[in-house]
């Protein structure tokens, strides 16, 4: 595997996913539909924050998520990074939850993540709470 990612041109880690710049991730391609280079850029940056979770990729992930709440998946994705954990409230303080995962929460604004398989903890969604 490794022999043929030296041979293409560039490539990024996803989250146990090699995904190269031939790669057709169809969720990808929908992701950076209409996106300009720069901004995809950013968007692939941004994919290495994430887990997959049950979805089939990071991309399929984030557009269902961006999409049930209504929001560009790159505002989305810039949110869900801007996110600052340091004085949020960590459910539970310790360890994670019985579904492996974690939730931060400040004001109303909330960061689900999971750890990796290196302890690394990944976001699985990020949201606003509206009451």
């Amino acid at each position: 595997m490794y022999n043929n990612l030296a041979q293409s041109e560039k490539y990024f880690l996803c989250d146990k996913t090699v995904m190269t710049e031939s790669s057709t991730d169809p969720f990808f391609a929908e992701l950076t539909q209409g996106y300009i280079e720069t901004e995809i850029a950013e968007i692939r940056k941004y994919l290495t924050d994430w887990d997959a979770t049950s979805y089939l990729s990071v991309s399929h992930n984030i557009l269902d998520h961006a999409q049930r709440k209504n929001l560009d998946c790159l505002k989305f994705l810039r949110k869900a990074h801007n996110f600052n954990k340091k004085g949020a409230i960590r459910i539970p303080k310790k360890g994670y939850r019985w579904d492996d995962s974690a939730i931060y929460r400040k004001g109303n604004e909330y960061l689900i993540v999971r750890p990796n398989e290196f302890g690394i903890e990944k976001i699985v969604t990020y949201g606003v709470n509206y009451d």
